[in-house]
């Protein structure tokens, strides 16, 4: 008898931080959530100001009867790039690479979404058909490509 006094006794000392750390853990959990949801949110609107509206995009389960033309590519690969934090010098050599690429393989246009620089790589998006987007790298010294590559 004893024992299960000193049992309930050890409950009740208990009963407080074990309430208390409940709380903290659902508050924890909440914020979390809230934090996940915001973040949704912002890539949400990133996304939107670097593609445009997707209202023309049909939802992934639904299949359209043709896929939505792509629009002309202007002569200017960076035209409506967003070209913020990168070097005139990284534009002006991602471009021409571009442009040979474009002449070398007969390929259409690919329309650049932004591009970011470092002290000594270049880093840009493009769109190119059929609704593929690629995330291109490439190493810059002195003006000339040393080396690149592609994701996507």
């Amino acid at each position: 008898m004893l024992a299960a006094s000193a049992f309930v006794e050890a409950l009740r000392d208990l009963w407080g931080p074990g309430l208390v750390f409940i709380v903290l853990c659902g508050w924890l959990v909440r914020r979390a959530f809230r934090a996940a949801r915001n973040e949704s949110i912002l890539e949400e609107q990133r996304l939107r100001e670097a593609i445009g509206d997707l209202g023309d995009v049909p939802p992934p389960g639904e299949t359209g009867s043709s896929a939505p033309a792509l629009r002309p590519a202007p002569s200017d690969p960076l035209s409506g790039a967003d070209v913020r934090g990168a070097s005139k010098e990284h534009l002006e050599a991602m471009t021409r690479l571009i442009r040979d690429r474009e002449s070398v393989q007969g390929s259409r246009r690919a329309g650049v979404l932004w591009v970011r620089s470092t002290a000594t790589h270049v880093v840009w998006a493009e769109r190119r058909a059929p609704q593929r987007e690629v995330i291109c790298v490439a190493q810059i010294d002195s003006g000339k490509v040393v080396a690149r590559w592609q994701f996507g």
